[in-house]
C-alpha cells in the first residue's frame, strides 16, 4: 500500500525531502539541520528506497504531494534560498559603522570580493563589483612595477657593492 510506504520514513527523513523541495543541496540542508552532509545523504537514500523513488527530487514530490493530499503538514510558500531575510543580513548597517571606523568583521568583509565566512555568495553591489574589476588590474601593474623598480635598485645596488669589493 503506497500509505504504509510513506508511513515508514522517518521524521528526520521528512525534514531533509522538505527541503530538498526548496532546492537545497546536501551541504545547505545539513547547515539548517545542523547535521553533516554525509547524514543528510544518507536519510535521503534511505528515503528514496523507503518510497521507491528513482531521485532525491523525485521523493521529495511524492512526500510533498502526500503530505498535501493527507493535510498532515502544509508547506510554506516558496522562497529561494538566496534571498536573506533583513534581520539576518551582513549588509544591515554596514555604511553606518564603517563611516564611524568600527563595525564588525563581517561589515568590513562586505566590501571585500569574496564571500564572508558561512555565506553561499559574496554581498558586493554591481558598482562594487565593476569597481574591483578596474582596480585588480591596476594593483597588479602597480605591484609588478614596484618589483621591477626594486630588482632594478637591487641590481644597481650589488655591481656598487661589486666595484667596491674589486
Amino acid at each position: 500500500m503506497v500509505i504504509d510506504r510513506f508511513d515508514r520514513v522517518t521524521e528526520a527523513q521528512r525534514e531533509c525531502l522538505r527541503l530538498v523541495l526548496t532546492r537545497r543541496n546536501s551541504k545547505e540542508i545539513a547547515q539548517e539541520l545542523g547535521i553533516s552532509s554525509h547524514t543528510v545523504d544518507k536519510r535521503l537514500e534511505r528515503a528514496i528506497a523507503t518510497l521507491g523513488s528513482t531521485s532525491r527530487f523525485d521523493a521529495a514530490r511524492m512526500l510533498g504531494d502526500y503530505e498535501r493530499a493527507s493535510g498532515t503538514y502544509e508547506p510554506f510558500v516558496y522562497q529561494s534560498p538566496d534571498i536573506v531575510p533583513p534581520a539576518q543580513s551582513d549588509m544591515v548597517g554596514v555604511s553606518e559603522e564603517l563611516a564611524q571606523g568600527g563595525g564588525s568583521q563581517a561589515a568590513r568583509a562586505a566590501w571585500l570580493p569574496i564571500r564572508s565566512r558561512g555565506g553561499r555568495y559574496n554581498t558586493l553591489s554591481l558598482w562594487q563589483r565593476l569597481a574591483w574589476i578596474g582596480l585588480i588590474p591596476v594593483a597588479l601593474a602597480v605591484a609588478v612595477g614596484m618589483l621591477g623598480f626594486g630588482l632594478s635598485v637591487a641590481g644597481k645596488f650589488f655591481r656598487l657593492f661589486a666595484s667596491v669589493l674589486s
